[in-house]
């Protein structure tokens, strides 16, 4: 398992994330609140607010198949949604 920060990239979240949900994501992550409630090298847990929507919980996480995303907006275990995109662009910046 390789840690988080290393796997993640910018190519990595267009490759993942719709064009929408893409530009949605840097929306998000330049003008929403981003906070990292866990924060290690393998899981990491972070809350999305943007605007008057609903907080959302986004769970990341290292595995020996790779980088595992998981978000409450949706049950879709295939759906890259934009909030992912944000915390992605977020821990692509730090």
């Amino acid at each position: 398992m390789q840690p988080i920060k290393t796997e993640v990239t910018e190519e990595l979240l267009k490759d993942l994330a719709s064009r929408s949900n893409f530009r949605l994501g840097k929306d998000i992550a330049k003008n929403g609140v981003v906070s990292f409630s866990q924060s290690d090298v393998l899981h990491m847990t972070a809350r999305v607010e943007f605007r008057n929507s609903q907080t959302r919980t986004v769970d990341v996480l290292s595995t020996p198949k790779g980088i595992k995303w998981k978000c409450t907006c949706s049950s879709r275990k295939d759906l890259f949604c934009q909030h992912c995109v944000a915390v992605g662009l977020i821990i692509c910046q730090e």
